[in-house]
């Protein structure tokens, strides 16, 4: 019986976590420890259930070079290593970086919806909508830029814990930079659930 009040899966991350500069290697900002502990997702005996949505908050410090693009994507399950696993649920467009951003800042605020539950893996299905923010430092002069991240089908996930290692028990964010030099750190992330 759901009690239909927020409540957060995990305590949020209070301490930064180290960052990654992913060069231009596609990288997760989460290693799966850290993903498993603050963005978890129920699975198993405590799955979802059809309708339940949650919304996933994130973000940190952000240092971009003068020129290149991002892509943001969003996996649900931690993956199986810094650059693999997990199933894509929603990526990006190809978007311009901001200029030469040192102490800039990140952000991404989104909801996770799962439309059908199988006890069968991979056969549950979500989609997956949010905004991903980064910018110059706080009271600077560089715009920031904003972006939408989506599923754009629904997407086949695994809610039983019996799938492949990384694709189930929390999401985890993929940031693909076209030029060396940016880096992400992570100063808090957090899971509510919403119903």
């Amino acid at each position: 019986m759901r009690q239909y009040f927020t409540s957060p899966l995990a305590d949020s991350l209070v301490t930064p976590i180290s960052a990654v500069s992913p060069g231009t290697t596609p990288t997760f900002i989460f290693s799966q420890l850290q993903a498993n502990k603050f963005l978890p997702l129920p699975y198993g005996q405590n799955s979802p259930s059809a309708g339940q949505f949650f919304r996933i908050r994130a973000g940190g410090l952000i240092t971009t070079p003068g020129s290149g693009t991002l892509i943001v994507a969003v996996y649900h399950g931690p993956g199986t290593s810094a650059t693999a696993g997990g199933t894509l649920i929603g990526t990006s467009e190809t978007l311009s970086m901001p200029v030469s951003a040192t102490a800039g800042y990140w952000r991404l605020d989104g909801d996770l919806i799962y439309r059908t539950v199988s006890e069968q893996a991979t056969v549950s299905t979500c989609w997956f909508s949010g905004e991903f923010t980064c910018g110059g430092p706080s009271g600077g002069t560089i715009a920031p830029v904003k972006f939408i991240i989506s599923s754009n089908a629904a997407v086949s996930v695994d809610t039983t814990g019996t799938g492949s290692a990384g694709t189930f028990g929390a999401l985890n964010i993929f940031v693909t930079p076209s030029v060396t030099g940016s880096s992400f750190t992570p100063e808090f992330a957090y899971v509510l659930s919403d119903n």
